[in-house]
C-alpha cells in the first residue's frame, strides 16, 4: 500500500553501441551510428536526438506500467537536469512524471536554479528537492553541520518546494537513530513556515535555458569514452547560464528559468537572457522575436541564435532583432572589450578594457544599431608568444593593443516595442565583479523599473517572491546563503510592488504572523525585517 514510486536513474551512462541500439539506429536512419563526437555532422547529431527519444520512451513505458498496475504517483530522478549531454535524458522527461524531483549537492546557486527550472517545468507542486545528510553521497559518516543543512534545507521552503533528506542505510540494515533525532530538529524549525507556502514565482527576468545546448562544441573523439561521470568539464551555455544565475541573485533581480520545453512561459516576464546559447530552431527564434517587437527586453551573449548550418553561411536567426550580422570569430585566448560609452567607461573604473579569457565573436552592427563598446586584440596573438624572441609583450600577460579595434562587442537596438541587446562573450559566465557589473548595467538601462520587488540586503541574500491570488496575498522569502560558517545575521529593507488596482491591508512576520510597519515608497509596499540567521519570511496581505 505505497502512494507513490520513485525510479532513479532512467539516463544513460555512456554512449551505447550494444547490437540492440546499433540495430535499432540502422533501421531508423538507414546508416550506421556515429562514433566520433562531432557536432557539425548531422549524423552524430541524429545520433543524440535518437538517445535522448529512446530514453524518453524507457521513461514513459516505466510510468504507463506503473499506473496500469496502480494508480499512484511516479517521478524519475532528474538531478541530471543540467548535466550535459552525455546522460541522453531530455527535459521532456518531465511528461512521464506527476512532479519533479531529484539530488543535488552544487551550492548555493545550482540550488536556486534547479528550483527555478523546477518550478517552470513540474507538472504539479510542490516539487521535491533532495540533498544528502552527509558531506557527500561517498561518506557514510560525516554528518553535515546543522547551520549547512539548515541553509541547503531551507532553499526548499525559499521556493516552495518539499525536501527530502538522504541517509544511507548500513550494511546490516541499521540506521543511526542519533541522526533522526539530529534532523528531527531541523524539520520542527520549517514545519511551521509550510502553511504558508505556494503560488506563483514572480519575475521581471528570465533566464533560457536550452537542454539541447548543453556541450562543447570545440570538444571530440571516440564516443565509445563518452560517459556521464566524466561530463562534467566544459559547458558554454551551462557555464553562462549559471553565471547569469548567479549575478541576478546577487543584484537581486527578480528572475525565474524558461526552457525549450515551456518556452510558452516568457510571456510572464519583461525580459529574456539568452547565455552563449548554442542551439536555437527558426520556431524558437520567432517565439523571441515576437516577445521583443512585443515590448520585451532581450539580452543575448555569444552564439546566441546562431545558425551554423545555414546553407548561405552561419547567421544569427535573431540578426533583425540584435542589430547585427555574424562574420566570424576574433581572437583565441584572449580578447577585450573596450567602451565606447561614457555610463559603461565608468562601470569598469578604474579599468580601461575589460578581459575576456577567448575568443569573441566577430559581427557588423546593422543600421539603427548602437554600438556601446568594440573588442580588442590582444598586443600579439597568444599562440605566437615566446619567452625570449620578437613576440615577447609582457611578463606575465598579454596586454590589448594599444588602438582598440572597430569590431563591436556592445551592441543596443530597438525592435518594436522592445529593446535588445547583444555582447559579443559571454561575459556572465566570468566570476570576475566588473563583468557583473556590467552586465547588471547593460540590463538595466534597457529594464527599467519598477520591479516585482527590491531589497537593500548584503548579496549572499536571496530573496523570493510568490503571488498567492486566491488567498490575496504575496509571499516574501529571504534566505542568508553565506558559504561561510556560522552565519552572520544580516537585515534587509524590502521594496514590493503590489497587483494592479490593489492595496496593501498587512505585511506580517512568519511564522508567528506579527504586524510589521509599513510605509509606501512609490509605487512599493516597504518595510525592514530584523537580522536574521538563515531564513526570513513575509506574508504580504493586500484588498
Amino acid at each position: 500500500p505505497i502512494e507513490g514510486i520513485f525510479i532513479d536513474m532512467t539516463f544513460w551512462p555512456y554512449v551505447c553501441y550494444c547490437p540492440y541500439c546499433t540495430a535499432r539506429y540502422r533501421k531508423e536512419y538507414q546508416a550506421e551510428p556515429p562514433r566520433v563526437v562531432d557536432w557539425d555532422n548531422p549524423d552524430w547529431r541524429n545520433l543524440q536526438k535518437a538517445r535522448q527519444r529512446w530514453m524518453l520512451e524507457f521513461a514513459q513505458a516505466l510510468t504507463d506500467t506503473v499506473k496500469q498496475t496502480r494508480p499512484i504517483t511516479v517521478n524519475h530522478q532528474f538531478s541530471l537536469i543540467f548535466q550535459e549531454w552525455t546522460a541522453g535524458q531530455p527535459l521532456e522527461i518531465t511528461n512521464a512524471c506527476d512532479y519533479l524531483g531529484g539530488d543535488f549537492y552544487g551550492g548555493p546557486t545550482q540550488y536556486s536554479m534547479v528550483c527555478k527550472a523546477y518550478t517552470g517545468l513540474t507538472r504539479n507542486r510542490p516539487f521535491e528537492y533532495h540533498t544528502s545528510c552527509t558531506s557527500n553521497l561517498r561518506d557514510h559518516e560525516t554528518i553535515k553541520p546543522m547551520e549547512r543543512l539548515r541553509v541547503e534545507t531551507c532553499v526548499a521552503t525559499l521556493h516552495s518546494a518539499a525536501q527530502l533528506i538522504i541517509d544511507g542505510i548500513n550494511p546490516d540494515g541499521t540506521l543511526n537513530p542519533d541522526v533522526y533525532e539530529f534532523l528531527g530538529k531541523l524539520n520542527r524549525e520549517r514545519a511551521p513556515y509550510e502553511p504558508f507556502l505556494g503560488g506563483e514565482l514572480q519575475g521581471d527576468v528570465a533566464i533560457y535555458y536550452d537542454k539541447e545546448s548543453v556541450y562543447d562544441p570545440s570538444r571530440g573523439g571516440p564516443a565509445s569514452k563518452e560517459g556521464m561521470w566524466n561530463g562534467e568539464g566544459k559547458c558554454p551555455h551551462r557555464d553562462a547560464l549559471m553565471g547569469a544565475g548567479s549575478i541576478l541573485r546577487e543584484a537581486h533581480i527578480p528572475f525565474g528559468l524558461v526552457t525549450n520545453a515551456n518556452l510558452s512561459q516568457l510571456r510572464n516576464y519583461r525580459a529574456v537572457i539568452l547565455p552563449n546559447v548554442l542551439e536555437m530552431t527558426a520556431e524558437q527564434a520567432n517565439q523571441f522575436g515576437r516577445f521583443v517587437n512585443e515590448g520585451g527586453v532581450l539580452y543575448a551573449s555569444g552564439s546566441s541564435s546562431l545558425d551554423r548550418f545555414d546553407k548561405k553561411g552561419p547567421r544569427y536567426l535573431l540578426e533583425e532583432v540584435l542589430g547585427v550580422r555574424y562574420q566570424g570569430k576574433l581572437g583565441t585566448k584572449v580578447t577585450y572589450l573596450a567602451p565606447k560609452d561614457e555610463e559603461l567607461r565608468k562601470v569598469i573604473w578604474p579599468q580601461d578594457q575589460m578581459t575576456h579569457m577567448g575568443p569573441m565573436i566577430q559581427a557588423e552592427a546593422m543600421s539603427g544599431a548602437e554600438v556601446l563598446a568594440t573588442v580588442t586584440l590582444p598586443w600579439v596573438a597568444p599562440e605566437l608568444g615566446h619567452v625570449i624572441g620578437s613576440h615577447f609583450s609582457s611578463i606575465h600577460s598579454d596586454p590589448p593593443a594599444l588602438t582598440p579595434g572597430t569590431n563591436p562587442a556592445v551592441v543596443v537596438k530597438s525592435y518594436g516595442k522592445g529593446q535588445a541587446i547583444w555582447v559579443a562573450a559571454p561575459i556572465e559566465a566570468s566570476s570576475n565583479l566588473v563583468n557583473a557589473r556590467v552586465m547588471v548595467n547593460l540590463l538595466k538601462r534597457i529594464l527599467p523599473g519598477p520591479y516585482k520587488f527590491e531589497v537593500e540586503t548584503h548579496p549572499s541574500v536571496e530573496m523570493t517572491l510568490f503571488h498567492q491570488a486566491e488567498k490575496k496575498r504575496l509571499l516574501a522569502g529571504l534566505l542568508n546563503l553565506q558559504e561561510q560558517l556560522p552565519l552572520i545575521p544580516v537585515g534587509a529593507t524590502v521594496r514590493v510592488q503590489l497587483p494592479s488596482g490593489r492595496r496593501v491591508s498587512a505585511v506580517l512576520h512568519l511564522p508567528d504572523r506579527k504586524a510589521i510597519p509599513i510605509q509606501t515608497v512609490g509605487p512599493y509596499v516597504q518595510f525592514h525585517l530584523e537580522p536574521f540567521e538563515a531564513l526570513a519570511m513575509a506574508l504580504i496581505e493586500y484588498q
